[in-house]
């Protein structure tokens, strides 16, 4: 008996599927007897030989299988399907789908899928031009024949558009001289651009403070500008902002500032000197100007107008008018936060208050003044007279003592008090004057106050006595006051004569 091998040719069957791609075997039998010494086994393949492509390009995707044509009952198979976008776009939401005949099951895939009613489901996602996923299958069949796996893929294709987008863009610039002099006038000029590229439509602009509405400006085509300007009078110090806004449609906005900063010229005088003098004595007084503003100023002059009962010595570079009522010093130029101090002398002539004025005056209309005054006060000066009016007498005979008072000085005094003192060779008789007075058993006569005795003005007082005894008598008056510091004495002596 013989045995013999009936050699089969192994063909490929290609099957059209919708969408989709199947796989499948047939034997042809063309039976061949060889004589088995003639005829080795049909080995294996050791290595998956690549599958004819079979695929359906459905607009731009393919789908490719590749793995083992020959098979083992009841063995797992290795296969690869390939998914890839040939087209010119990405391609979305890419879902391969594989179904198997009930013969065939799938042990394993990679990447797992998802199984929706015995079909196996892989999600791809978004495919990317050119690009492609690949999943393993491991396929195992258990009975002889043919095996054959359909696949199909879907997706969502997407089409392009590119179109350019511009858009209009506002600027706006506020200018402004960073200070001006209060008073000054304040130029502010502005500029509205389109700096986008595209047309910005119904523009205006407005600016704070301002007494008139918004601007109505034209459509600014990309790149253009409009300028314009407006004056403000400086009318309050410090920072001062001005503010521009320029909007247009389609909520187009922008904003500008500019701060001036409004300076103040502003001149200060001080004087200083005693606020007691005594008449005749020589004073000093200090005058200061200071600039305590934010400018520079010029042509300063400071002037000391001398009041009356005042004489007055020029000071340091001062300079005293032909009729000396006024004194003058050209201090010149001044910087902001600068000061000048001058000085002069002189001497009160006369009793009372002496207010002394100064001003100061600059550049910009600046002006500035100030006073100081001054009490000048008298010097009481009294003088005190005594005689007598019969010299000598005789025993029993009567003289009158007369007592004169008088304030020579340029104040009067107060709270004069008299005290004339009869010597023992004579005897009071009676006493006249402005106030009352006093006798006591010692011979003291004592005058009540006089209580105020005006400049060149005089009291008299007389006393009247009589000679009671032979000798050389001596009468003596004392006065004090208020502001004398040593008490006036004076003395007259008369001859009482007889047998």
């Amino acid at each position: 008996m013989r045995t013999t091998w009936k050699r089969t040719a192994v063909g490929i069957l290609l099957t059209g599927v919708a969408g989709g791609a199947s796989l499948g075997w047939v034997r042809d039998e063309a039976p061949n007897t060889i004589p088995m010494s003639d005829v080795a086994p049909v080995p294996e393949p050791e290595r998956p030989l690549p599958l004819p492509v079979l695929e359906r390009q459905d607009s731009s995707v393919k789908l490719d299988w590749a793995g083992p044509p020959v098979v083992k009952v009841n063995r797992p198979a290795e296969y690869t399907l390939t998914v890839k976008n040939a087209g010119k776009q990405a391609l979305q939401k890419v879902v391969v789908q594989v179904r198997c005949p009930k013969e065939t099951t799938i042990l394993e895939t990679t990447p797992a899928a998802k199984m929706i009613e015995g079909t196996h489901l892989w999600d791809i996602g978004t495919l990317e031009v050119n690009a492609e996923k690949t999943i393993q299958l491991s396929l195992k069949q258990a009975t002889k024949g043919e095996l054959g796996c359909q696949a199909w893929v879907t997706f969502t294709g997407s089409a392009a558009m590119k179109a350019q987008v511009k858009e209009p863009k506002l600027v706006v610039v506020v200018r402004a001289p960073q200070s001006v002099i209060l008073g000054d006038k304040i130029p502010v000029e502005f500029t509205a651009t389109n700096t986008g590229d595209w047309l910005a439509e119904q523009v205006e602009l407005s600016l704070k403070p301002s007494a008139q509405g918004p601007m109505q400006l034209a459509a600014l085509k990309p790149g253009e500008s409009t300028s314009g300007k407006a004056e403000f009078l400086a009318t309050v110090s410090g920072e001062q902002t001005y503010e521009a806004t320029v909007i247009g449609a389609d909520g187009l906005k922008a904003t500008a500032k500019a701060v001036v900063l409004v300076k103040v010229p502003k001149l200060e005088v001080a004087m200083t000197g005693p606020a007691d003098r005594m008449l005749g004595k020589k004073a000093q007084y200090t005058i200061t100007v200071r600039n305590c503003g934010d400018v520079a100023l010029t042509d300063v002059v400071v002037r000391e107008h001398v009041p009356a009962g005042f004489r007055a010595m020029a000071g340091n570079d001062g300079v005293l008018s032909p009729a000396g009522d006024h004194l003058s010093w050209p201090v010149g130029e001044l910087a902001a936060g600068a000061s000048r101090q001058v000085t002069f002398e002189g001497t009160p002539n006369q009793p009372g208050t002496l207010t002394h004025s100064v001003d100061a005056t600059g550049s910009r209309g600046t002006t500035a003044n100030a006073d100081c005054r001054t009490t000048v006060e008298g010097i009481p000066a009294l003088r005190m007279e005594l005689v007598d009016s019969v010299d000598p007498i005789e025993k029993g005979q009567e003289t009158t003592y007369e007592i004169k008072i008088t304030n020579t000085g340029s104040k009067g005094d107060a709270d004069l008090r008299l005290v004339c003192v009869v010597p023992p060779q004579m005897k009071f008789k009676s006493a006249t004057g402005p106030v009352t007075h006093a006798v006591n058993d010692k011979g003291e006569v004592t005058f009540d106050l006089i209580r105020e005795l005006a400049p060149k003005s005089e009291a008299v007082v007389k006393v009247t006595v009589v000679g009671s005894a032979i000798g050389d008598a001596r009468f003596k008056a004392t006065l004090t006051s208020k502001h004398l510091s040593t008490p006036v004495m004076k003395e007259e002596s008369t001859r009482v004569y007889g047998e």
